[in-house]
């Protein structure tokens, strides 16, 4: 593969304060990888300034907000007429890549049959800690399960999810699927993704390669389980799943498990978990409301 007549699309999803969009755009201007870069930054907040951002990177302004998924359908479709691209790496604003990722990104997906790559995910800036060595679809519960193991972050192998943290997805693979659904604003649309790759008989692969550093938490809260976390994961946590009858059988068990949620947060935090426990009540009834049909969603 000559690395150096191959093209990546890297598209970037800003949100919140405009630093760490910089420092994330900084590390992959300044990748040693031979592979030729076209940048897209979307942003999703409206505070990021044209002048900032030279020849090297397109800035598309959407103080909207489409979310994450349909920003990085923005970013793509940006970069669509720039070159013929291999594929199109989206990640989030609050990381940076190591030297090399964008090489390690073009090489892993090379391969006919493969969807989607996704590499080591470290968190912590200061005392970075492993968050994802690879991961699966528990399909008993409609979860996902990462690896933290130091062992498989070193070898390149098959996965049955890569989150949307850092993802390359191979453009054919994006092109067929029509990219992300745009029905998804806030978490679970990678798995939706995923999930629609493997069903048109793509592989997801784990490359140890493509490493980054992520400040987990930084825009959504997700580290310490802000509402707005806790809501908009809740939300759409059945609809990537397919056939219905699966989808039924999951609301029963998440039913159960957002009861137990929802009582462990009383017990140890009382009334001032009610805004937590509010949003988690709400976003599961529409869950529910949506698989038996109450409500009605678009989907891709």
């Amino acid at each position: 593969m000559n690395l150096e007549s191959t093209a990546l699309g890297v598209v970037i999803i800003h949100y919140g304060r405009a630093e760490p969009t910089r420092q994330c755009l900084r590390s992959v201007l300044e990748d040693p990888s031979a592979v030729e870069r076209h940048i897209a930054v979307v942003d999703n907040f409206g505070n990021l300034k044209p002048e900032e951002f030279g020849n090297s990177t397109t800035l598309v302004h959407r103080p909207d907000n489409p979310g994450f998924g349909g920003g990085a359908n923005v970013g793509v479709a940006a970069l669509r007429t720039k070159a013929d691209c291999l594929g199109f790496v989206v990640m989030n604003n609050d990381l940076v890549i190591n030297p090399g990722f964008l090489d390690a990104a073009a090489e892993a997906l090379e391969p006919q049959d493969v969807g989607a790559v996704g590499g080591p995910i470290l968190v912590g800036f200061d005392q970075p800690t492993l968050w994802y060595a690879g991961g699966v679809i528990r399909r008993l519960t409609g979860t996902v399960r990462q690896s933290h193991s130091k062992a498989d972050a070193s070898r390149r192998r098959e996965v049955g999810f890569v989150p949307g943290t850092a993802i390359a997805v191979k453009a054919d693979a994006w092109f067929e699927i029509d990219g992300f659904d745009t029905s998804y604003f806030l978490y679970n649309e990678d798995i939706d993704l995923c999930l629609r790759l493997r069903r048109n008989g793509r592989r997801l692969l784990f490359e140890p390669g493509m490493t980054c550093l992520h400040d987990l938490g930084e825009t959504t809260g997700s580290s310490h389980r802000s509402a707005l976390y806790l809501e908009q994961i809740t939300r759409t946590r059945l609809r990537p799943f397919r056939p219905r009858a699966y989808q039924l059988y999951l609301g029963a068990v998440h039913t159960l498990y957002n009861v137990a949620r929802v009582l462990r947060l009383f017990l140890r935090h009382g009334r001032s978990a009610r805004t937590q426990i509010r949003a988690i009540i709400r976003a599961h009834l529409a869950a529910l409301a949506e698989v038996v049909g109450l409500t009605r969603t678009s989907h891709q």
